[in-house]
């Protein structure tokens, strides 16, 4: 009894801890999965979103080039375009005479096309997606000679172990799709938002998938609350949590190297035809299934969370030690993409001018193109560090001008000599409404200032010959050639032109 009452309050103490941590076990899930997943919805949807928009576009211009005739030509083009997407399972084309191929096979498609109710189709113009289950399985394009069709796989869930554990719900003007397939297990709601756009998401988690995510925070944080409390529990949450997200696999691919620099052709128009003069870098991330990841998926995360500048040095490393092999001409420039913050830091001229020294390269191989997603938070910082990095002979590029935050409030203020002409002014070239007002008065703004012009996004010769004719000197686009991997593009230099003023003159990639 005296035992007892010396430590009644120490007792008491414990069983109250006790009580609360079993009482409050629900709740600290609930907030624990909606803390470790909502940094990660909106990429994700947003992800899905552009993956999906990729795909209409794909199919629109595969539709163009096709004969509709089943011969290896069309083989060829449907089994690019399987490729370019990861979302993309099986293309195939079905004839308006009965015949049918797909990319397996030229002489029939493996797969019938999928019935449906009236009410699981979606009809966008010439182009619907087809629903089953409330997911996406296929999007078709109707013309007189058949119809074009995509069969979707589903998105795996990011949940990578725990298959089933959760479903996501976007609610794209009053219709919900589902992304993930779900199982019998009753679902609880933990997330609800607004992406903007007429698009709502909602995220569904299972008890499996609470217990994949935070089961052993929970049993961690009953414990702490008996000995410590919840504040000394939350901070060994954040600490010892080894599940992984975006952010942590984004992580880890930067730092196994797996964020590899594709070069995108950029040309001048010489004598008719056309040479290479650059490169654009564009990172594209290796997955551990041998995919590749487009950059749209990862790098408005790695802005986010701050690891984009971490890139962008590991970047230049990659692309400095792949142009140190080359012998290249005089006017020849690599240009790679940098946030505005990584031109604010006090240290960047000093590292970029030390790693070209390191190499043993002449500055004016690299070129930086600012990206216009973030602001910029300090003009003066990096006024100063592109003043420094233009005397050595680095050109800096400004990407995607007329679109972003204050483009041409930075020309009067950063010492900037080319601009790129963004994509969104170069698509509607060559159609019948066709509005030029905004791209002949970037143009004009770009004479009058004595800036150079990179024109990127071309796809076709009516846009390139437009262009050239309204004095653009440099162009870019699938056009001339898609990024490719380093040995691909070394190959399109050529090896009995590398002594001229420009590298080897090459042919479009399309007629």
């Amino acid at each position: 009894m005296e035992w007892l009452e010396k430590h009644s309050k120490a007792l008491i103490i414990i069983f109250v801890s006790i009580l609360f941590a079993y009482f409050s076990q629900v709740a600290v899930s609930n907030w624990l999965v909606q803390k470790k997943i909502q940094e990660d919805v909106s990429v994700l949807s947003q992800l899905y979103t552009e993956l999906y928009r990729q795909s209409f576009e794909q199919m629109r211009a595969l539709s163009e080039q096709l004969l509709f005739h089943c011969d290896d030509d069309d083989i060829e083009l449907m089994s690019q375009a399987g490729t370019g997407n990861i979302f993309i399972e099986y293309v195939d084309l079905h004839l308006s005479d009965g015949s049918s191929c797909s990319i397996y096979n030229k002489e029939k498609a493996g797969r019938a096309l999928m019935g449906y109710a009236p009410e699981n189709e979606i009809v966008f113009s010439e182009v619907s997606l087809i629903l089953s289950e409330s997911q996406f399985e296929e999007m078709r394009l109707h013309s007189q000679k058949g119809v074009l069709r995509f069969v979707f796989e589903q998105p795996r869930n990011f949940l990578s172990n725990c298959d089933k554990c959760l479903y996501m719900v976007t609610n794209v003007n009053g219709r919900d799709i589902t992304l993930y397939q779900r199982n019998e297990l009753p679902y609880r709601e933990i997330f609800d938002g607004d992406l903007g756009n007429n698009i709502g998401v909602k995220l569904f988690i299972n008890e499996d998938g609470v217990e994949y995510l935070v089961g052993d925070l929970v049993n961690l944080f009953s414990i702490l609350v008996i000995l410590f409390g919840a504040l000394i529990a939350v901070g060994v949450e954040l600490n010892q949590s080894d599940r992984k997200g975006l952010t942590g696999l984004l992580n880890e691919a930067i730092e196994s190297n797996a964020l590899i620099p594709f070069y995108q052709p950029i040309v001048r128009p010489v004598d008719g035809g056309y040479r290479i003069v650059g490169a654009e870098v564009l990172v594209r991330w290796l997955s551990n299934t041998g995919e590749y990841i487009p950059p749209d998926t990862f790098i408005p995360l790695a802005e986010q969370n701050g690891s984009i500048d971490k890139i962008t040095d590991q970047l230049v490393d990659n692309v400095l030690h792949h142009i140190k092999t080359l012998v290249l001409p005089k006017y020849f420039f690599v240009s790679v993409n940098v946030s505005p913050s990584y031109l604010e830091k006090n240290d960047t001229a000093t590292k970029l001018l030390d790693k070209m020294e390191e190499h043993g390269l002449d500055p004016h191989l690299l070129s930086l193109e600012i990206t216009e997603r973030t602001k910029f938070g300090d003009l003066n910082k990096a006024a100063i560090c592109i003043e420094t990095l233009t005397e050595k002979g680095i050109s800096i590029k400004l990407d995607d001008c007329g679109t972003g935050y204050g483009a041409f409030s930075y020309l009067h203020i950063l010492n900037i000599d080319t601009i790129k002409i963004d994509r969104m002014f170069v698509d509607g070239i060559g159609l019948e409404d066709f509005k030029n007002t905004i791209l002949d008065s970037i143009l004009a703004f770009s004479r009058e200032s004595g800036l150079h012009v990179v024109a990127e996004g071309i796809e076709t010769k009516v846009q390139a010959d437009y262009l050239i004719h309204a004095g653009v000197e440099m162009l870019q686009g699938s056009y001339f050639g898609d990024p490719v991997p380093f040995d691909v593009f070394k190959k399109s230099l050529g090896e009995d032109s590398l002594d001229d003023d420009f590298p080897l003159t090459i042919e479009p990639t399309q007629p």
